[in-house]
């Protein structure tokens, strides 16, 4: 079975619509998802539908909560407040109801999926170096771990004969005596110089894992937060990558 992993969508419709697209005709057939459905961008509603459509395996991220009411807004920046303080009263329902009840952690398969760290999943840690991530390690019995957060994607290995390292392959093998802390990057807002949706694709038969970047339709999704009136920051950061 391929499976497809995906984080920090933030409410952009557009990089959702791609990934979800081109993992498809890659062959995935089951969606993971490592939190923030929602914030930032302008098409909250229909990214928690389309997640839901898909039988996405989701898990909360920080946004996610906000939104609800279920994590404090302290620490969020200006534009990140904004964005939160917006979406709050456009969510249906059925979409309100579904954030609140999503899980800090979830076992997928080989994986744990948790959106920031599994040794404090509801503090919204970021875990940025090889060093943090093999911290993290002796927090969870398997393999790996899968998250998002911090829209850096990178994976860093402890394998059995040696000490930890970054992995700099986009694909490599998920080797069984070794344990990896992998960060999916984002889908609806990257942060590390590359504008394109960032995704990664597990396959099962191999015990490959692999990164990939997506194109989609940035200037859309700009013309629709500024319509919105949500921070212009939110709109110019996306044709950056920053």
């Amino acid at each position: 079975m391929k499976l497809g992993i995906i984080s920090d969508v933030h409410g952009n419709l557009e990089a959702l619509e791609a990934v979800a697209g081109f993992l498809r005709q890659k062959g995935v057939v089951r969606f993971v998802c490592c939190g923030d459905i929602v914030g930032y961008g302008p098409d909250p509603n229909r990214c928690i539908e389309m997640i839901r459509g898909m039988g996405c395996v989701c898990v909360a991220g920080n946004h996610d909560h906000a939104v609800t009411g279920k994590t404090s807004l302290e620490g969020f920046n200006s534009a990140a407040n904004r964005a939160v303080l917006w979406t709050r009263p456009l969510l249906t329902e059925s979409n309100r109801l579904y954030l609140e009840s999503l899980p800090f952690v979830v076992e997928e398969g080989p994986f744990l999926i948790v959106h920031s760290s599994p040794s404090a999943p509801g503090a919204w840690e970021y875990v940025l170096t090889a060093r943090e991530a093999a911290r993290q390690m002796a927090h969870f019995a398997g393999g790996v771990c899968v998250a998002g957060h911090s829209h850096q994607p990178f994976a860093v290995e402890r394998p059995p004969e040696g000490r930890v390292r970054v992995v700099r392959d986009g694909n490599f093998d998920i080797r069984p005596a070794a344990k990896y802390f992998i960060n999916a990057g984002s889908v609806g807002q990257p942060r590390d110089g590359d504008p394109r949706a960032c995704c990664l694709l597990y396959d099962d038969r191999t015990q490959r894992m692999a990164y990939f970047r997506v194109p989609y339709d940035v200037a859309a999704v700009q013309a629709k937060i500024r319509a919105a009136g949500l921070p212009d920051t939110l709109a110019a950061r996306l044709g950056a990558g920053c």
